[in-house]
């Protein structure tokens, strides 16, 4: 008496495998992303154009009025000095953006209602907006709370980074950019895109009170 072959389902051999195993918890590209990485004070996070360490959180108190200062030790890293650049104002940032545009959140939000924080240089008192190749300048950044507000015990910063990628189809210079979440947009006409930019890293700092 002859036997005759029996038929295994294709999905009953996959599932014995490394390959059956991905393919039945839902295929090769659908693993979540990774959480960023938490830093505490005195961190250095690489964002590749620039090298940030996230010193220390200050509370500045003036009579009622109080302002957190972030303050930052940063190394450009490129061929070219760097405007500090303007500060992220929503969930989306400008592609060409520069650190301020890195900063991108901070739990919970710091400073008044519809206002953005300054940033700057600073070196022996003199505030500027440059950050020259392979130097190390320290850069404040201010968030002025409203009128009788105390400052949180602690703040957690989301931190962007950059990209260097050509900027478009019909743009293939390979600029520095923000990072993007997903894809940088590079059709025709998206050159100036905004992006929803991409959480590299988040640091969490005490906010201590100004020293004397």
């Amino acid at each position: 008496m002859s036997r005759r072959p029996v038929l295994v389902p294709v999905v009953a051999l996959l599932s014995v495998s490394g390959l059956g195993v991905t393919a039945g918890t839902g295929g090769l590209d659908t693993e979540p992303d990774s959480p960023p990485k938490q830093y505490q004070a005195g961190a250095t996070i690489d964002q590749k154009l620039f090298k940030t360490q996230f010193v220390k959180a200050v509370d500045v108190a003036e009579g009622d009025r109080h302002a957190v200062e972030l303050v930052l030790k940063v190394t450009n890293e490129g061929d070219t000095t760097e405007s500090v650049g303007a500060m992220a104002t929503g969930p989306k940032v400008s592609r060409h953006g520069r650190l301020g545009s890195t900063i991108l959140k901070t739990t919970p939000p710091l400073g008044k209602p519809d206002s953005y924080p300054e940033i700057g240089v600073w070196s022996h008192g003199v505030r500027s907006f440059q950050l020259h190749p392979g130097i190390t300048h320290t850069v404040v950044i201010r968030y002025d709370l409203p009128e009788g507000a105390a400052p949180p015990e602690k703040v957690t910063i989301d931190v962007g980074g950059f990209v260097e990628e050509p900027v478009s189809r019909r743009d293939p210079r390979e600029l520095w950019q923000v990072e993007p979440d997903k894809d940088l947009p590079t059709g025709a006409g998206d050159e100036m895109a905004l992006i929803e930019p991409k959480v590299i890293a988040q640091v969490t700092l005490p906010i201590r009170p100004e020293e004397a």
